[in-house]
């Protein structure tokens, strides 16, 4: 309790009456008989915390009304302690009240303690920004996690930014990306659009340009935007979100590096499907590191991917051999594309295929990495075929179809496609299935090559039979 909060009054006329039982006036000191209120305060506040720990032991004990009334008592006991305010007990209580009315299923309840909490603040009760900001998140997490109703999670989040509008922009903005996020983890990008655009809008000068104190809130916004377009697979405004984020970036120095991290995780993506292989591996480990130091979920999809555009590239790197990316080898999601790249360097065939079927959740699970396994197995198919076939001038194709486990029309394609492009220089004797070479092959001149010929579209189309 402080000495603003402390009114005692006084009779002065009885004091007057009785003052010569108690010496001169000038002796006699009003605050000798009222208690110390730092002594009354600390009981007062045990009072009101070991009630609201009675409270969280009530729902098992008695039910939830039994705990929600338990809670109601908190608030009660601080405001009598407290000069009639709430503070962080009646905070803490009030985010209980809620999630047990949300368990309730009492909806208008739910609505109304939540609009109780959204007038918080650290003048009136002690509660900062932040914690308002983290116990405002945690209730609508907590509602969108449990509530059936999307409808009801839209419209609690839009109580939360009608409350905050015009009194705190900062707690606006960073419930509205929330909101938004939310929206994006559900896939629901009807409603996540507009809400990108107003986002957007508040990162905005009075000028209607670009804030450069708002660059860094900008870029968060983008960085929804752009792996909403990446899923939608609308490349044309992934690159131009994409590039729009670097230029933000190069415009304010001011701009943690952190913040383009998912920029190039999906700027991976997009060097992957344009078969840039190189640049892929060096996107992706970009991102990757930036993922680690912020202790990102992203960071372990994104080393399945820079695995994967190794496997690609031929690399000669061990993507492995940084401490951040060693620590998680053994990661169940990151071991079976570890092994895979073990195995695709050793051209082990069979074991690749048995990796695939053992492990078909973790990697072909994965939509991304499912559309580059064809070329993968092609090219290890390939590298195979050509280790294969250098010491002999002639060799039958139903012997090479049995290495590959494939069938012998997949090996003629696949004979045809390099033939073409100059890797074997020979002739294919489809009587006789048999594959005369009239030079040695070019290995080296095979790693070489450009983009595949759309001939091989159809090649392992068996294998992934299998696979999948």
């Amino acid at each position: 309790m402080s000495d603003d909060d402390f009114n005692e009054d006084f009779d002065d006329g009885g004091m007057d009456d009785d003052m010569g039982d108690y010496g001169d006036a000038d002796d006699f000191n009003p605050d000798d008989d009222v208690p110390d209120e730092d002594e009354d305060e600390p009981g007062a506040e045990v009072e009101v915390e070991n009630q609201y720990y009675t409270s969280k032991d009530l729902e098992e004990e008695s039910g939830i009304d039994a705990a929600i009334n338990g809670f109601t008592q908190v608030l009660e006991k601080e405001k009598k302690h407290n000069s009639g305010k709430a503070g962080d007990w009646s905070f803490k209580a009030l985010k209980k009240i809620i999630k047990l009315q949300l368990k309730k299923g009492d909806k208008t309840a739910v609505k109304t303690r939540f609009l109780e909490l959204l007038k918080y603040n650290s003048a009136e009760n002690g509660v900062s920004e932040n914690d308002l900001y983290k116990g405002v998140g945690s209730i609508l997490d907590h509602i969108t996690n449990n509530a059936t109703d999307t409808d009801f999670v839209l419209e609690m989040y839009d109580v939360a930014l009608k409350q905050m509008k015009g009194k705190n922009e900062n707690l606006w903005f960073k419930t509205k990306l929330r909101s938004a996020q939310r929206m994006f983890d559900k896939q629901m990008y009807s409603k996540l659009q507009p809400m990108i655009q107003e986002l957007e809008e508040s990162c905005l000068g009075p000028d209607g340009k670009e804030d450069s104190k708002k660059a860094n809130q900008l870029l968060d916004v983008l960085t929804l935007a752009i792996q909403m377009y990446m899923d939608q697979k609308d490349r044309k405004k992934t690159k131009e979100v994409y590039e729009k984020g670097f230029d933000i970036s190069k415009r304010n120095p001011g701009v943690l590096n952190s913040k383009l991290a998912v920029f190039h995780f999906v700027g991976g993506k997009l060097h992957m499907e344009n078969n840039d292989w190189e640049r892929a591996y060096t996107t992706f480990f970009d991102a990757f590191q930036f993922f680690e130091e912020a202790g990102s979920k992203f960071k372990v999809p994104c080393l399945k991917y820079l695995v994967l555009s190794n496997m690609l590239s031929n690399s000669e790197i061990d993507p492995f051999n940084s401490p951040e990316t060693k620590n998680l080898q053994n990661n169940p999601e990151i071991k079976p594309m570890a092994d895979l790249l073990d195995a695709y360097q050793h051209k082990e065939i069979n074991k690749f295929e048995k990796i695939l079927r053992d492990s078909k959740k973790v990697i072909m699970g994965d939509p991304f990495i499912q559309g580059f396994i064809q070329p993968v197995l092609r090219e290890i198919r390939t590298q195979v075929l050509l280790r294969l076939i250098t010491p002999y001038t002639r060799v039958t194709i139903p012997f090479i179809a049995k290495k590959l486990n494939v069938t012998a029309g997949e090996v003629q394609d696949l004979l045809v496609f390099l033939i073409l492009n100059n890797a074997i220089e020979g002739q294919i004797d489809q009587i006789h299935q048999l594959l005369k070479i009239e030079k040695g092959v070019a290995l080296a001149k095979y790693r070489h090559l450009g983009k595949w010929s759309d001939q091989l579209s159809s090649l392992n189309n068996s294998i992934l039979g299998r696979v999948n």
